[in-house]
């Protein structure tokens, strides 16, 4: 049993409600800030669905299951185009996450271990290292329902009505797949979980019912998430070909080189090596080994680093993945540490401030969260090229006029546009063939754009389109009129 010396200030900073409270402000001051290229995206598909009747899947091409494209049309059936609405949805995600994950440590180990993960987790959310500052990014999304769904699992093992919270936790892993494919890994390691995780006798008994609790879960969830598609006549077929099948394309994984060098630059040369002194401490805890409940958060870690390397692009955002389980990890071998250093059951009060606050230090998002308050304190902002080039076009087109966009923010320029692509592939990641190609030349032809926008930064341009010798002839229909240093923009002759 751990015991503590009373004190106020103590008390206050190991209280999660507190934590809560110190976590808020942070993560709404790294949250503001321009939209990015992947929330254009969403944002596009949100409004077309939203607003012309053009589902995902069928008039937009992207690889993501349709969670995040449900709430992006709801954000415009709301408020229009706009990002406050679902950065606010992932501000209210991570606090939430934190809590969840401060259950998880104290359900398995100790209050303090849930209070040292809670910290590491909301801090480390904010990095700029893992695209903190987009906050409406899939994974948020992800990670809470992925850690709620473990969550629950742990609340069923020794309760009598453990099939509702089985069920829950397989509901809720559904709905974290319904925002990302990848959390399949987060599901395989949940499974492994509850065999492992110390249970009473009629729930082993009944390890079959809980398994198959779990999948129904997951199933039924994942069909609640594409009912919205159904209705808006989205075929079976035309779901899996969008959501799992363009899996199989270029653009959804990237070749052995930039696998390599992504790998080192995440894990040897960024930021994350802050985690490895806090892991080293299990060298002096090796006796974790032998509990069951340790194991199987290693399992939770050991699957969703599979996750985060899958695509092998290590884009920023991915590596969110991983933080809950690491966070929980830290703060256990965090805990038992302080125990060990005193050789007793107690810990000491003072070194448990010393290791919140040095948590703080590691983990805080400096660079961030200055720039975002100097930002709001001068009134300054970022140059948004993008959002002046879409809003241009909504000004100097007419409802029905289509338009398209060539570059790596092209998503963003049609989002702001508030007018329809002439191509599914309004975002140019996934032409990566002939094939493709022929389907948005044919597009093109069929719905000729009043505007073309073509980037001015020659890395943002999709070669095999630009290269190819139809956009040479299609770009003779169009002459230039205005450039915005990013944009260059041309108008239907």
């Amino acid at each position: 049993m751990i015991t503590m010396k009373k004190n106020k200030i103590f008390h206050l900073i190991t209280n999660p409600f507190f934590a809560l409270l110190i976590l808020l402000p942070i993560v709404i001051m790294i949250s503001l800030g321009n939209m990015s290229h992947d929330e254009g995206m969403w944002s596009y598909i949100g409004r077309v669905w939203s607003e012309n009747g053009i589902p995902p899947y069928v008039g937009t091409i992207e690889n993501k299951t349709p969670g995040i494209f449900a709430l992006n049309a709801i954000s415009y059936s709301l408020f229009g185009v706009n990002i406050f609405f679902l950065r606010g949805l992932g501000v209210l995600s991570i606090i939430l996450s934190s809590l969840v994950v401060y259950g998880i440590g104290q359900k398995i180990h100790s209050h303090f271990s849930g209070i040292f993960s809670m910290y590491i987790f909301g801090l480390s959310m904010t990095w700029k290292l893992f695209d903190g500052n987009y906050i409406a990014h899939t994974e948020v999304f992800m990670v809470l329902f992925s850690t709620l769904s473990f969550y629950f699992a742990i609340l069923g093992k020794n309760r009598h009505n453990w099939k509702y919270w089985f069920l829950f936790a397989g509901l809720s892993m559904g709905f974290a797949i319904a925002f990302k494919q990848i959390a399949l890994t987060s599901a395989v390691a949940l499974l492994i979980f509850i065999i492992v995780y110390p249970t009473s006798t009629p729930i082993k008994q009944n390890k079959y019912i809980l398994i198959l609790l779990l999948i129904s879960g997951i199933f039924i969830s994942t069909f609640f998430s594409i009912i919205p598609l159904i209705l808006s006549g989205v075929s079976i077929m035309e779901y899996i070909n969008g959501a799992w099948l363009i899996l199989l394309n270029e653009g959804s994984s990237s070749n052995f080189k930039i696998r390599l060098l992504g790998f080192f630059q995440i894990w040897e040369f960024s930021r994350i090596v802050i985690f490895y002194p806090y892991l080293f401490l299990f060298f002096f805890q090796k006796e974790l080994i032998k509990n069951k409940t340790f194991v199987g958060l290693l399992i939770w870690l050991i699957f969703d680093f599979i996750g985060v390397n899958a695509s092998g692009f290590y884009y920023d955002h991915q590596i969110k993945q991983l933080l809950p389980a690491l966070s929980i990890i830290i703060g256990i071998l965090l805990s038992n540490f302080l125990i060990i250093l005193k050789d007793t059951s107690t810990i000491n009060g003072k070194h448990v401030l010393t290791v919140v606050i040095t948590i703080f230090i590691a983990m805080f998002p400096f660079q961030s969260f200055i720039t975002n308050e100097y930002r709001l304190i001068t009134g300054s902002s970022i140059p948004d090229y993008d959002k002046e080039t879409g809003i241009w076009l909504k000004d100097n087109t007419h409802k029905d006029d289509y338009i398209y966009a060539l570059g790596s923010h092209a998503s963003l320029v049609s989002s702001y546009s508030e007018r329809v692509s002439s191509s599914k592939h309004f975002s140019q990641i996934f032409i990566t063939t002939n094939s493709e190609l022929d389907i948005l030349f044919s597009e093109l032809a069929a719905q000729p754009p009043a505007f073309i926008t073509i980037s001015s930064l020659p890395k943002d341009i999709n070669y095999l389109l630009l290269e190819d010798r139809r956009f040479d002839t299609l770009m003779k229909n169009y002459i230039f009129i205005h450039n915005n240093n990013v944009w260059n923009i041309y108008k239907k002759d």
